[in-house]
């Protein structure tokens, strides 16, 4: 739990935006809170407009999350036009709830499934609640509240930058009875809350890095945090989801769901699906949730092996390659790529003399013209983006063509490889190989773990 612990002293800057914070607050305050929210979709909406960098970022995400049953390109469109307006209404909204008494907040929410933490704490066993970036996330405040004076609970917390909003933050939660743990604390804080009947909430759909279990999220392979399956499994607790989505302005529905006893990381990050798929929508979607490393685009940085845990996968991890003509020893960078990696899927451009293929679906050939004038790479590179429901993560130029990487750069690829390139857009720059074992270790060096101290 976290008490007075020794602070950074604020900066000038921390005083600033801590005034500017304060000020708008109380602006907000003498609005009612419906009016706010529809404020805050019209800001969403001018955020929707203005911003092309992060209307990709939540095209893409959602084209992951969606992959599996892929709405129509109008449809997707729509999705991302009112992402962009429930989460400039959820932020807004959260900033006014948080200066509203729990009496006056309760008529702005629908609660669904509470028995699903109200009978394991009337039995003494605490709930391990499971949620996500989503919705108006001060509604979670409301929901401590509703258990009753005799239950306890709260969030693992990550603290803030700016110190006095981090005390302020910590003061308001305190105040209306939530436990609140740091997360740098470890979890032995939440699990004797556990223990003794409390519910802690703990956010679950960032990426968790090296510290991570690989397991499937929304299909697509992923390091995931471990901690709500461990923390329930020691403490032997009861765990549920949580949504909550948006109904009207300035009101919201909270949902509870009960995740099945013994559930491991992948069964709970399926529950956690469930629950963000009651509006998509409402999830925050401007984290780059999938984001592939710039230099080793196939690794998690995690302990274990990406191998088997890809083969559960059911969306691919998509890469544009090209090889280099006259090397037929250059397949084997496919081949070992799909070895490491079951779950990749490789569009290979065709110029008409590739050397013979793997026979596998994973590989698809895209016939194209090495000369073709640079202004029709990029409606290439964008077609062969849109052939499949989930987005291209990273280009493997093998043959170093400028100018399709210069296209990859353009649709906004990270991971832009190749051999013996230089400058941007390139991200890395491999020596061309002699023989068939230096392009398998092409491969192999996109997915190796390099930091062990990243592990600990």
């Amino acid at each position: 739990m976290i008490e007075d612990e020794p602070t950074k002293a604020p900066t000038l800057s921390h005083r600033v935006e801590y005034t500017v914070y304060r000020g708008f607050e109380n602006l907000l305050s003498l609005l009612p809170l419906d009016i706010v929210s529809r404020i805050g979709r019209g800001l969403g909406l001018i955020a929707w407009a203005a911003s092309k960098k992060h209307r990709r970022l939540v095209t893409r995400n959602l084209r992951i999350a969606t992959a599996l049953d892929a709405p129509s390109p109008d449809e997707l469109r729509r999705m991302v036009r009112r992402t962009f307006l429930n989460a400039g209404s959820n932020l807004l909204s959260s900033l006014r709830a948080a200066l509203m008494s729990p009496e006056t907040l309760r008529p702005a929410i629908d609660f669904e499934g509470m028995e699903q933490i109200l009978t394991p704490t009337a039995e003494g066993k605490g709930v391990a609640l499971v949620w996500s970036h989503m919705g108006n996330w001060e509604m979670l405040a409301q929901l401590v509240s509703e258990l009753g004076e005799n239950v306890h609970g709260g969030p693992i917390y990550r603290p803030l930058e700016n110190p006095l909003l981090d005390r302020l933050t910590l003061d308001r939660r305190t105040r209306q009875g939530a436990v609140v743990f740091n997360k740098h604390d470890g979890f032995n804080g939440p699990a004797g809350l556990l223990r003794n009947g409390g519910v802690v909430t703990i956010m679950t759909d960032q990426r968790a890095g090296g510290h991570g279990e690989l397991c499937p999220f929304f299909g697509r392979l992923s390091s995931c945090t471990p901690l709500p399956a461990l923390l329930a499994r020691r403490a032997r607790s009861a765990m549920v989801t949580l949504s909550i989505t948006s109904l009207d302005p300035g009101r919201w529905r909270l949902r509870v769901r009960p995740v099945p006893a013994g559930a491991r990381t992948p069964e709970v990050l399926r529950n956690l699906e469930i629950a963000m798929r009651d509006e998509l929508t409402d999830v925050f979607w401007f984290h780059d949730r999938w984001r592939v490393d710039r230099h080793r685009p196939l690794s998690f940085y995690t302990k274990e092996s990406p191998t088997e845990a890809a083969r559960l996968a059911t969306v691919p991890t998509r890469l544009i390659a090209t090889l280099p003509p006259g090397n037929p020893d250059s397949v084997e960078t496919l081949r070992r790529i799909l070895e490491i990696r079951p779950d990749a899927r490789i569009d290979v451009l065709d110029p008409g003399d590739l050397p013979p293929l793997p026979d596998d679906a994973r590989i698809v050939r895209i016939p194209w013209e090495r000369e073709a004038p640079p202004e029709h790479l990029s409606g290439l590179v964008n077609r062969i983006d849109q052939s499949h429901p989930a987005p291209l993560d990273f280009a493997l130029l093998l043959d170093g063509h400028p100018g399709l990487a210069r296209s990859a750069k353009s649709l906004g690829l990270r991971a832009i490889l190749g051999c013996e390139v230089s400058g941007k857009p390139w991200t890395r720059s491999f020596p061309r190989p002699t023989d068939a074992a230096g392009w398998r270790e092409i491969a192999e060096a996109l997915a190796v773990t390099p930091i062990i101290e990243d592990l600990i």
